[in-house]
C-alpha cells in the first residue's frame, strides 16, 4: 500500500465509480503501513470518504489470522486484522 492519502483517494474514486448497489472495502485495524498510523482514524476516514461519495454504511465486520513474519522480530507469529466496511448505495431510483 502507499501513503494512506493514496489509499483513500483509491477506494474513494472506486466507490464513486461503482455501478452496483453494495460496495465493500477491507480496512486494515491493526499492525499498520507505518507506526503514526491510527487504525481507528483509517476507519473512520474510509467510512466518511466513501460516505461522501453516496454510500450509507450498512454492516462492519472484522476477519484476520495470525500470519508469521520472519522479516519482523522476534519471529512469532503476528496477527493482522482488518474490518470489512460493507456499504449500500443511497440511490432509490430506477434499477
Amino acid at each position: 500500500m502507499g501513503s494512506v492519502d493514496e489509499w483513500l483517494g483509491e477506494i474513494t474514486a472506486q466507490a464513486r465509480k461503482s455501478q452496483s448497489r453494495v460496495f465493500s472495502v477491507s480496512v486494515p485495524v491493526n499492525a499498520p503501513g507505518t507506526p503514526q498510523e491510527a487504525p481507528e482514524h483509517l476507519v473512520a476516514a474510509a467510512i466518511e470518504g466513501i460516505e461522501g461519495q453516496g454510500w450509507q454504511l450498512d454492516s462492519m465486520s472484522t476477519y484476520g489470522a495470525s500470519i508469521n513474519t520472519f522479516l519482523d522480530p522476534p519471529y512469532e507469529p503476528a496477527p493482522h486484522f482488518w474490518a470489512l466496511l460493507t456499504f449500500r448505495t443511497t440511490y432509490r431510483g430506477q434499477a
